[in-house]
């Protein structure tokens, strides 16, 4: 396995060409993947006509039994595919004998679905890859700059030189204010003068603003008809696999849209929810029938979503979001005329009412305009959605444009900030102390400076660990001190000369025979020290050797 990384406008198309060329021309097949249909799409109309999407080969068992020794397999776009679908190809081409070279640049989105799977494979692995560094699409050097700041992580920098060049517009986007309108204007303006213009957003909220401007803006000008007719989107709620497992988050009226076929459903099916019944859904499908779908099995089968009341008119622009009935997800379609029979389309196709995934196409998030190329990029991104922002979704964001970008906000400084954020997702082995155990146990192979770090840690641990094993094995050896005996000891030694005196004058008096009481006035003593005396008392009185004077 081999790959290379190539950085947003660097040319990677026709590397990918040349590349085939060359495996063609040494006996081998070149077999060309990518994650999504859109991303196909794209390469097929770029010249690979075979192109492929990797679901499709995955689930497809005489797909992949015409792999062979002679087999590459080319996937591009790599940055896009989850730990899971990585896997599996990886196992067919190691089962078939194949090769395989990855193709993508993770400094854009990552997949959606479970992990980063090129990320891991570059920075926690011996995977050797090339880089293609020199940037060709954008043609004003300034803006070629910006973008390679940005794609050298680098965002801030890459924001502040195009705010120097007055890329960045400034306006208020309060409710009526002109920072969606200004955009609006700058969207038609491109398009007026005949350049292809995207308008990139990271958020939903965002999209819809500035769509309502756009389209206000082109029914003024008769563009798009005047009246709307409100018809029913599947609009999706972004569940994992992990959430659609859990049953205790369906509730009647949530619709689901099959992308994969299942014992019940096709691909493009859309089915409601009726009810809950223990691990189960109760489905309505479009047709009037019942199912019961147990959601856990079958998780990566549908999309669930909720029912979107939209408005279309003749002359509006829709951006389709989901394969099936002939249409390919990320495709952008213009309507002619809104009907009871389904959407007619000015290129002659009709959407069905059965096919109810899609959106008005004037404005995408970063996600769905990865990929694609623009004359003019313009990124909208006002302080109701800077939470949604990141160094991933500004680089994807400018650099789609090939001849100028524009950015519009309300807050520049705050965006500046905002662009620098990552979302990077961690995996397990990146937890450190998780990586350090693997490397001592020799299942990891760390960085120079990730081992440097981890060896000083370990040698400050040992000599702690020793500073301690010597302060218990002192503590061990050292005795209790006798504090209650050492008080009684005290007590003795305080009326020892008293008590000495006392016995030199009883002494005395039996050696004279006289009746002589000597009265010493001993000092005050404690209760222990009381105690003491009374038992010395109470013993064998030691024979006095007597007193001479």
């Amino acid at each position: 396995m081999t790959g290379f990384r190539g950085l947003a406008g660097t040319g990677k198309t026709t590397t990918l060409k040349e590349f085939g060329r060359v495996v063609a021309q040494a006996g081998g097949e070149a077999i060309f993947l990518a994650p999504t249909a859109g991303a196909v799409d794209v390469m097929r109309k770029d010249g690979f006509a075979q192109a492929a999407t990797l679901a499709k080969l995955l689930a497809d068992p005489q797909a992949q039994a015409g792999i062979s020794g002679r087999s590459v397999l080319v996937l591009d776009e790599a940055g896009a595919v989850g730990t899971s679908d990585m896997l599996r190809l990886l196992e067919i081409a190691q089962a078939r004998g194949g090769r395989v070279v990855l193709s993508g640049d993770t400094g854009q989105h990552a997949s959606v679905a479970q992990g980063d799977a090129l990320r891991l494979i570059e920075e926690h692995s011996g995977y050797r890859f090339a880089v293609l560094g020199e940037i060709r699409r954008q043609k004003p050097a300034l803006f070629r700059q910006a973008v390679k700041l940005a794609a050298g992580q680098d965002a801030a920098g890459a924001f502040r030189l195009l705010q120097k060049d007055g890329a960045v517009v400034e306006a208020l986007a309060d409710d009526g204010g002109p920072l969606h309108e200004q955009a609006a204007a700058a969207y038609l303006k491109a398009v007026d003068a005949g350049k292809s213009a995207l308008l990139v957003s990271p958020t939903w909220g965002e999209i819809e603003a500035v769509t309502g401007c756009v389209r206000d803006q082109l029914k003024a000008r008769g563009t798009v008809a005047a009246r709307d007719e409100t018809v029913e989107a599947f609009d999706s709620l972004g569940w994992t696999d992990a959430q659609k497992r859990l049953v205790e988050r369906y509730e009647p009226g949530l619709q689901l849209r099959f992308a994969k076929q299942t014992a019940q459903f096709k691909p493009g099916e859309l089915a409601t929810v009726e009810a809950v019944r223990g691990r189960t859904l109760v489905l309505r499908n479009q047709d009037g029938g019942t199912a019961v779908l147990p959601p856990s099995r079958v998780p990566a089968a549908f999309d669930v979503g909720e029912v979107r009341q939209l408005p279309v008119a003749s002359g509006d622009w829709l951006l389709l979001q989901a394969n099936g009935h002939g249409f390919t997800n990320g495709e952008r379609v213009h309507v002619k005329a809104v009907g009871k029979g389904g959407i007619a389309l000015a290129d002659g196709r009709t959407l069905p009412p059965s096919y109810r995934s899609f959106t008005h196409g004037y404005a995408v998030t970063s996600h769905a305009a990865q990929g694609k190329t623009v004359d003019i990029a313009l990124f909208v991104a006002s302080s109701r959605s800077f939470a949604a922002v990141s160094r991933e979704s500004f680089y994807v964001g400018i650099s789609r444009g090939r001849e100028q970008v524009r950015i519009f906000t309300d807050d520049a400084a705050t965006l500046e900030r905002r662009v620098e954020e990552t979302h990077t997702r961690k995996a397990a082995l990146e937890l450190q102390g998780l990586r350090e155990e693997m490397a001592r146990h020799g299942l990891l192979r760390l960085r120079e400076e990730e081992e440097k770090r981890l060896k000083e840690r370990q040698r400050a641990t040992t000599a702690a660990e020793d500073a301690e094993r010597r302060e218990r094995d002192m503590r061990a050896a050292r005795t209790l001190r006798p504090v209650r005996a050492l008080r009684v000891l005290r007590g003795e030694r305080m009326a020892a000369p008293v008590l000495t005196l006392q016995r030199w004058a009883q002494e005395f008096r039996r050696w004279i025979g006289a009746r002589v009481t000597v009265q010493v006035e001993a000092p005050a003593l404690s209760w222990a020290q009381r105690f003491h005396l009374a038992q010395k008392q109470q013993e064998t009185p030691r024979q006095s050797r007597g007193i001479r004077i």
